[in-house]
């Protein structure tokens, strides 16, 4: 009738005293609770008793009917027994133990951490950085200037608003900002989403009362017909409002199941922070159109991807070397399509059909047009300076130890011509050699000497042009570039059709003297099947023929699909030697036995013509990262290309698209 104890043999003689307390003949029954840690009523730790039953002493505890992991303890009502959950101690402390139960069954009261969080109004909450946060909670708890800067400097905190606002750029989404410490997640959802600061504040109320008085199982009702439950110190959830059956009388499974509520930030993931001492500043002016790529971002969005990704390389790659690097976009598009725009004077010219199709044409590809018109070219080239004298004397402004020789500038697509036209026409330094030399320069007008081939008969081959930037008839109008505050020391063009557009102002080559008057380096970056790309080192000289310097990936390695297509050519050239030396001897053999020496010389020539031929392909599959080219970037290499993705060379012309 009875089942024996665990620990007791029934076979062994020791006698099996037979439990006969009322609890166990069913007089009392005991009060379970309906989870583990919650009891039928509140149960402080003075009421905690010993492990012995009253009236048995260890025997009772010991039934296997009971459950293993509830630990006796004193009721309000003598006859009644409720039971609480309870860790087990360490193996070498007894679990049969006053002590050890008062050792591991408290669970001290400790402040919640807060940490700040943000929002735009169509995107999720995202928490700050470490650094970030606890800046703000300092100015939130301790000091009475409620303006903080965030990220890097980039952004400016209001704490008695809750608004964060960029610093350098206009952005018309509000950001919001909040003081977090209770999260919750739903069936549906993939991260912990904050509460507001109210709903926390009474949770964390709660919360503590109930670690204090011992007290759990809490329902706390809330309008709408939810309800939070704190069910023990580490298990809370948040049940909803009743959701509505359709009309076929079924209620999605998702909607029953209650939510996940988490209190602090214990497993979220939080970025460390930036550090306040910036190294070097670089300028990136965006291309055509308002966005950027497929998912539609704008150019602060995608900068902000940029600026991450370069952090982490520098983390991972030049940790000990490189400090701080800092990017700011450069927005021009919105002063040419904004409000009294060119899309104003467009709309009535516009056809009504395909609108989609035509909003995107005066969009973005117009761009390209517009560039070349006299009148949206000047308004382009005015904004671009102004932009970034703008921001770089806001930028010292708020980093006053920032060494001014550390600046860069770099440009997608359009902007790379852009830069590049107007870091063409800065005022060029030159020294003073004597105290009657002036030197006069003008932003506006510059005269560059290009070489120009010719066919005329001249000792050099090459006629000197006087080349006039803006002039009529090169296909770029005549206007006036600003002067910017600073030097760049370097000019990245990523993606660049710089080269195309000054062939078709009328240039075959700029020669090896050409360079930017304010600008030592200047690096051609492009995608393999970037249908826009260029070369420029063929148009600073056409003979060079080497391919671009290959840049190697961030692991230290080439592609799979690189090496395994060199290693073909490498086997493909040592057959196809073999295969014409081969051919050499057959044929120098037919040829003796035949005595006709004619013949012999000239299979001789056409196989020394193929091996030729193929050398000079081999040729050009060097980088020839030693070569010097021009004095464009200081007589180093230009043309660097990135490495294309296994899947990228199946079909060129659909990654053509993408790019």
């Amino acid at each position: 009738m009875y089942s024996n104890p665990p620990q007791i043999n029934s076979n062994s003689e020791v006698p099996v005293k037979v439990n006969t307390s009322p609890f166990r003949r069913g007089s009392h029954k005991p009060v379970y609770a309906k989870y583990p840690g919650l009891t039928s009523g509140p149960t402080s730790q003075q009421q905690i008793l010993g492990m012995q039953d009253p009236v048995n002493g260890f025997e009772n505890l010991l039934d296997v009917n009971k459950p293993r992991n509830f630990v006796p303890v004193a009721s309000t009502n003598e006859n009644e027994i409720s039971y609480c959950s309870h860790e087990l101690p360490p193996p070498d402390v007894p679990f049969y133990s006053p002590v050890s139960y008062e050792v591991y069954g408290t669970f001290p009261y400790k402040p919640v951490n807060y940490h700040w969080f943000y929002r735009k109004e169509t995107q999720i909450w995202k928490p700050f950085s470490y650094i970030d946060s606890k800046a703000l909670e300092a100015a939130f708890c301790f000091s009475s200037n409620k303006l903080v800067s965030v990220d890097g400097g980039r952004q400016d905190v209001d704490l008695e608003q809750r608004i964060r606002k960029p610093v350098y750029w206009e952005d018309t989404d509000v950001t919001h900002v909040q003081r977090c410490s209770w999260f919750y997640k739903g069936p549906m959802d993939s991260q912990f989403i904050p509460y507001s600061e109210e709903f926390s504040a009474r949770l964390e109320a709660e919360y503590e009362q109930s670690i204090r008085t011992n007290s759990w199982h809490k329902r706390l009702e809330f309008a709408g017909g939810e309800a939070v439950v704190l069910q023990n110190p580490n298990s809370f959830l948040h049940f909803c409002q009743e959701a509505s059956a359709d009309e076929w009388g079924s209620v999605p499974e998702h909607q029953l199941r209650p939510r996940v509520v988490k209190r602090g930030t214990d497993g979220l993931h939080i970025l460390p922070g930036e550090p306040t001492e910036v190294d070097y500043l670089v300028f990136l002016v965006h291309g055509i159109g308002s966005v950027c790529d497929f998912k539609f971002r704008s150019v602060v969005e995608t900068v902000d991807d940029f600026r991450q990704i370069s952090d982490q390389l520098l983390q991972s790659h030049f940790k000990d070397t490189a400090g701080r690097v800092e990017f700011l976009p450069v927005q021009w598009h919105n002063a040419l399509h904004g409000d009294g725009g060119i899309d104003e004077k467009l709309k009535p010219l516009t056809l009504k059909s395909i609108p989609k199709l035509r909003h995107f044409t005066n969009d973005t590809l117009l761009d390209i047009l517009f560039y070349t018109s006299p009148i949206y070219c000047q308004t382009i080239m005015n904004t671009v300076g102004k932009e970034m004298n703008r921001m770089y004397a806001l930028f010292l402004e708020r980093n006053p130890t920032f060494n001014c020789l550390s600046v860069a500038v770099g440009g997608h697509s359009l902007g790379s011509l852009i830069l590049f036209d107007l870091l063409l026409h800065q005022p060029e330094i030159v020294p003073i050699v004597t105290t009657n030399s002036t030197h006069e320069s003008d932003a506006g007008d510059t005269q560059v000497n290009f070489m120009k081939e010719s066919n005329s008969t001249s000792e050099s081959g090459n006629r000197m042009v006087s080349y006039t930037i803006g002039s009529a008839g090169t296909g770029q109008p005549f206007i006036s570039y600003p002067a910017l505050d600073f030097q760049p020391n370097a000019f990245f063009a990523m993606g660049s059709p710089i080269a195309m557009f000054v062939a078709v102002r009328g240039l075959d080559c700029l020669g090896q003297d050409f360079h930017l008057p304010t600008c030592p380096a200047f690096f051609n970056i492009f995608h393999p099947y970037d249908p826009v790309a260029y070369r420029m080192e063929s148009l600073i000289d056409p003979k060079l023929d080497l391919r671009p310097v290959l840049i190697p990936h961030h692991k230290g390695r080439k592609r799979f699909h690189l090496e395994f297509k060199e290693t073909m050519a490498r086997v493909g050239t040592e057959l196809r030697n073999r295969v014409m030396e081969s051919l050499r001897v057959t044929f120098k053999a037919v040829t003796q036995l035949a005595g006709v020496a004619e013949v012999e010389q000239e299979v001789n020539k056409a196989i020394a013509s193929e091996l030729n031929t193929h050398a000079e392909e081999s040729h050009l599959t060097l980088e020839g990262k030693d070569e010097r080219v021009g004095s464009l970037n200081g007589g180093r290499r230009i043309d660097y290309v990135l490495q294309e993705a296994p899947h990228q060379i199946l079909n060129e012309y659909s990654k053509n698209l993408i790019t």
